[in-house]
């Protein structure tokens, strides 16, 4: 219901400043006149009519471009190139204008929505985002009424050798336990492509190495996950330790390397998201109040008995057959 008030409101507000908008637009002031604009870059006539691009024209519409094209127009040449482009462009345009294109009236009404779109972002940067304050004791007082969303679970690393051989596996295992350095075992069976697809697995720079992971990580490796944690640091697995993925069978043989607990951030590690946090909050309680003041002053009067209540699924059926 709220919604629907909100949403009512504000295009009848949108209605009303249009005029006013209009109005405005109507007695803008030239722009002044500058070097770049008594440089003409281009000249075409049309209907009689004769049109010019200046330099001021041309720079203007590159500045328009997102940024990452306007790098593409810096040059003499490149400038060069962009006027055929603008050119063409507006060859198009009065080529449509021709045809009463821009007299269409579907065009008209996409043109009338979207300038109400704009209308209504303009408002609410001006009733909204301009009013929304907030101090750094209002985030500290968010931060410290919500400590446990502001946790960092435990996390663990390992050196991990994912294979899908159980032989090779045992061997691998064997070799270990005779005195070969996990780590130098993962970077030797990954250099010769034996590493199956799985935890350290696809760390190409530190072969064996999982990085850190908490106990959520991935579903799927749930078992391996919840060896690891068990583990203490420097522990290795003793045996083989066999687990199925997706109906396959890998074989892992793994070492605990690092153990970090679960602990309350700081607040300036999120002060950022706290901030968006705050952000939202008060905009939305600032919209509230505006669609409580704009309603307040049209009077606003709803009356949604008034809205029929659409037949029953079988009923519409029947009533379509019939027809």
């Amino acid at each position: 219901m709220r919604k629907t008030i909100a949403i009512f409101v504000v295009v009848a507000v949108t209605c009303l400043l249009t005029w006013k908008l209009v109005q405005s637009d109507s007695h803008e002031q030239p722009a002044p006149v500058t070097e770049e604009s008594r440089v003409i870059v281009a000249e075409y006539k049309w209907n009689g009519d004769t049109y010019q691009i200046s330099l001021a024209d041309l720079n203007a519409a590159i500045a328009e471009l997102p940024v990452y094209r306007q790098q593409n127009y810096e040059s003499r040449a490149d400038k060069a190139e962009y006027l055929e482009e603008l050119i063409e462009e507006r060859l198009k345009i009065l080529r449509a204008a021709d045809e009463k294109f821009d007299k269409l009236s579907e065009h008209l009404k996409k043109l009338e929505d979207y300038t109400h779109q704009l209308m209504v972002e303009k408002l609410t940067e001006m009733e909204v985002d301009a009013k929304v304050v907030y101090t750094t004791d209002d985030l500290m007082a968010h931060y410290q009424a919500n400590l446990s969303e502001y946790v960092e679970e435990a996390k663990v690393r390992a050196t991990c050798i994912t294979l899908d051989d159980e032989d090779l596996a045992n061997e691998t295992l064997d070799a270990i336990k005779a005195g070969k350095d996990i780590v130098d075992m993962a970077k030797e069976l990954f250099d010769a492509g034996k590493l199956a697809n799985g935890p350290g697995s696809t760390n190409s720079d530190d072969p064996g190495n999982t990085n850190f992971f908490i106990k959520g990580a991935s579903p799927r490796w749930s078992e391996f996950i919840d060896a690891v944690f068990a583990q203490e640091v420097g522990e290795m697995t003793d045996a083989v330790f066999e687990t199925d993925v997706n109906d396959e069978t890998f074989y892992l043989i793994f070492r605990k390397e690092e153990h970090h607990p679960e602990r309350q951030q700081e607040f300036d590690e999120v002060k950022s998201d706290i901030e968006r946090t705050v952000e939202r909050a008060k905009k939305r309680e600032r919209i509230n109040e505006w669609v409580t003041e704009i309603s307040a002053k049209g009077k606003l009067k709803t009356y949604p008995d008034n809205i029929p209540t659409p037949p029953p699924p079988e009923e519409a059926e029947t009533e379509e057959s019939e027809q």
